[in-house]
């Protein structure tokens, strides 16, 4: 028998594994095999934020195997409301400050991650979850109990497996 594949609609997020240096420290940081997410846009496109070029569109294509949060209900109403904020943040820079906070917290140093370095994340860029985290708090939806920028790509898989 034959698997169907997923087909995602505007708005839905997806989760991938993908290789380097850079995905197995997030997967190790984080305790997960996921290391990036994006927001599919429709036509093949997703938006998603990359280190050198910030918040971007790409192709789909680029990615294999992902995991969308197919099983959320969404109204047309959020779907819309969830592109509008990934449109508004295209060009935004990649959030490096976001990832040395989240590097502080899961080396148990969370009490250094104090008030200055959370408004240095909320003014510098955006990471990938914090991205979708965003975009999905825009239509009303909390994805995840936690401040955006601390959202990982795992805490959204997560919530893919108990959908």
């Amino acid at each position: 028998r034959r698997k169907m594949m997923y087909e995602p609609k505007p708005g839905d997020f997806g989760v991938v594994k993908t290789n380097g240096l850079a995905a197995r420290l997030i997967q190790l940081g984080t305790a997960s095999r996921w290391n990036h997410a994006f927001i599919y846009i429709g036509g093949g496109v997703i938006a998603e934020a990359r280190p050198k070029e910030g918040l971007v569109l790409k192709s789909v294509s680029q990615y294999k195997k992902i995991a969308w949060n197919q099983h959320q209900e969404l109204t047309s109403k959020q779907r819309d409301k969830i592109l509008d904020k990934a449109h508004s943040l295209l060009g935004t820079s990649y959030g490096f400050i976001d990832i040395f906070v989240l590097g502080l917290r899961i080396l148990g140093l969370k009490f250094l991650t104090g008030k200055l370095l959370e408004k240095m994340c909320m003014a510098q860029g955006i990471i990938c979850s914090e991205y979708v985290a965003i975009c999905y708090q825009a239509a009303g939806i909390d994805l995840v109990n936690k401040a955006e920028y601390l959202v990982t790509p795992g805490d959204l898989a997560e919530m893919l497996i108990y959908q």
